[in-house]
């Protein structure tokens, strides 16, 4: 009986490791957005002109990240799509102003994947 406690006891937590959850491996670092479901982590950023942004998907499913003219949605720039697991880079060549980040994939903006980016 004691032999099987301590194999429960070792055993679990590398279960609970592989049992999904909140992937997400650290908080976003400096000029990083992160993506999950229906979320940019963080909602609001700040950039100076030029800065290349690292965007990565720790969702479960596809995303983007697109930059918008608040007032008329105007599509400015933006990523591919990413599927799950997924990084790259998009550079922020836009003037100082505030731009809507959005996720185009059908229903995601619907569903509050939304945010703003400032730049200054």
């Amino acid at each position: 009986m004691r032999l099987l406690q301590l194999s429960l006891l070792v055993a679990l937590p590398a279960a609970l490791v592989g049992c999904g959850g909140d992937r997400r491996s650290a908080s976003p670092g400096p000029n990083e957005v992160v993506m999950t479901e229906y979320r940019f982590h963080p909602r609001d950023v700040t950039v100076k002109p030029g800065t290349e942004l690292s965007v990565r998907n720790e969702g479960q499913i596809a995303h983007d990240l697109t930059l918008e003219q608040p007032a008329s949605g105007r599509r400015l720039l933006g990523t591919n799509t990413f599927l799950s697991g997924d990084r790259g880079k998009l550079r922020v060549d836009l003037p100082p102003g505030r731009y809507k980040m959005v996720c185009t994939v059908p229903g995601h903006e619907q569903r509050g994947m939304v945010g703003v980016l400032r730049v200054r």
